[in-house]
């Protein structure tokens, strides 16, 4: 059942008990306000001694309208007369009260012929006058109420009409609200179809966000958003991770193609004993060098991308950078390698991930420029509680298309001159993954003809 139905029949179902019990209420308040002013008249009549004290055993009276009826019964319960209501030539029936009360009091009770309805009065065992003899007796005094029934007859069947009228109008009036007040509950169950069958760029239409559907709407679209975020990210992953494995398949393939073509040589006997087979076996050597370094540094990022960041300690940044540079200068005399350099600045970090980091960043540099570039060092701490590790060189600068892709696994921006080199472009892959793993930034400058700079940003630690 939708809900726009249940809501219109729990409103009907109200309505109408809601309709029922106030009508209930309403005649039962009305009923009991009437009969309680016939007791009141009776009660009047009684008090003011009102009661004829002859009857005239069944004669009207001499008055042409005679509103109460009496009879009366003698100590012994006989009946002695009575003298009916109703107009001197047209009476009513007496009311039916063939024996004497046996207490005082006040009920209702129909007509002799059944025709009419009377209130009655009774008064049991009271001293008075009866055509000259005061004795003992019992009087009964009644009223019609047939205008008291017809009043409330005619109230009973205007409560009813009523009540079903207000129902009626009540339930369309629910239905038509409920309709338009769901409107905005249809538009979001087709909206989040539209999802469903794989737009997730749609999105669900806002509601007046101060109400319950906006509100719903808001936190189904921030869902939908993270739903998107998350598969794109894995789409992303995915994707990362193919082309990951497709280069690294590609770089592996590169040394293990010349060890098994030197290999196979030597198999032939075509490297012989000599020159040529020593040549063959330090290509061995530097391939198969080159081929675990390539492996060890797919295992760093293997482990970078855990979030295995290693053992956390205090390092002074400054100290780090020096040893850096002068195992540089030691590695090649070619680059002259300075380092500028304001106080000992410390940071959290793992001592041989940053090592490494300021390793590939001065091997890149060295690398990549021609000999006799110099390259330069700087740490410093900024106002903003970052420190600034800077390694800058001299070189020919990078090309604007390449810029963007440095830091990316496997990318060259000369591919032929990093195979001579025995590159396998991830160097700087590395070092993003390390400064990533440590909470910093990478920011890469480069301008062709003038070099290129790249800064690592770190948070330094709090010392208390």
């Amino acid at each position: 059942m939708a809900i726009r139905t249940k809501i219109a029949a729990a409103m009907a179902v109200l309505l109408i008990v809601a309709v029922a019990v106030i009508g209930f209420v309403t005649v039962q308040t009305v009923s009991n306000h009437l009969i309680n002013q016939v007791d009141q008249k009776l009660k009047g009549l009684i008090d003011q001694g009102g009661i004829r004290s002859d009857p005239g055993y069944g004669a009207a009276g001499s008055i042409p309208y005679n509103e109460f009826a009496i009879i009366i019964f003698d100590e012994s319960g006989e009946l002695l007369g009575g003298q009916p209501a109703g107009y001197k030539d047209a009476p009513y029936p007496l009311p039916d009260v063939s024996s004497p009360p046996t207490e005082s009091g006040y009920f209702t009770v129909r007509s002799v012929d059944g025709q009419m309805t009377y209130r009655v009065a009774t008064l049991v065992d009271v001293e008075a006058q009866v055509n000259g003899v005061t004795d003992i007796y019992t009087i009964v005094i009644a009223t019609s109420i047939d205008d008291v029934e017809a009043t409330i007859s005619t109230l009973t069947r205007t409560v009813v009409i009523t009540g079903l009228v207000v129902a009626g109008l009540g339930i369309l009036a629910a239905w038509i609200i409920t309709r338009r007040g769901l409107r905005v509950v249809d538009r979001m169950v087709t909206d989040a179809e539209t999802v469903a069958s794989g737009h997730l760029q749609h999105r669900i239409a806002v509601a007046d966000p101060r109400t319950e559907m906006g509100r719903l709407s808001l936190a189904l679209n921030r869902m939908v958003s993270r739903l998107t975020d998350a598969i794109t990210q894995r789409d992303r992953q995915h994707e990362r991770l193919r082309q990951f494995v497709a280069d690294a398949g590609h770089e592996l393939r590169t040394p293990l193609t010349a060890i098994g073509g030197y290999v196979q040589l030597y198999q032939n006997g075509a490297a012989a004993q000599g020159e040529k087979l020593d040549r063959a076996m330090d290509r061995i050597g530097s391939e198969n060098a080159r081929l675990a370094k390539l492996v060890d540094d797919l295992m760093v990022l293997s482990r970078l991308d855990e979030e295995v960041g290693g053992d956390r300690e205090l390092v002074e940044l400054t100290q780090l950078a020096q040893d850096a540079v002068d195992d540089a200068e030691v590695a090649d005399p070619t680059h002259p390698v300075g380092l500028t350099a304001g106080g000992p600045i410390t940071v959290v970090a793992n001592e041989g991930q940053l090592r490494q980091v300021l390793v590939n960043l001065l091997t890149n540099a060295r690398v990549h420029t021609p000999a006799g570039t110099a390259i330069d060092v700087s740490v410093a701490a900024a106002d903003d509680g970052w420190a600034v590790l800077r390694v800058a060189d001299h070189g020919p600068g990078i090309p604007p298309e390449h810029r963007q892709k440095v830091f990316d696994r496997f990318y060259r921006a000369d591919p032929s001159r990093s195979r001579a080199t025995g590159g396998s472009g991830l160097g700087l892959s590395i070092v993003s993954s390390i400064v990533a793993a440590h909470g910093g930034r990478i920011r890469l400058d480069s301008e062709e003809g003038k070099g290129t700079s790249v800064e690592v940003r770190l948070p330094v630690a709090r010392l208390e």
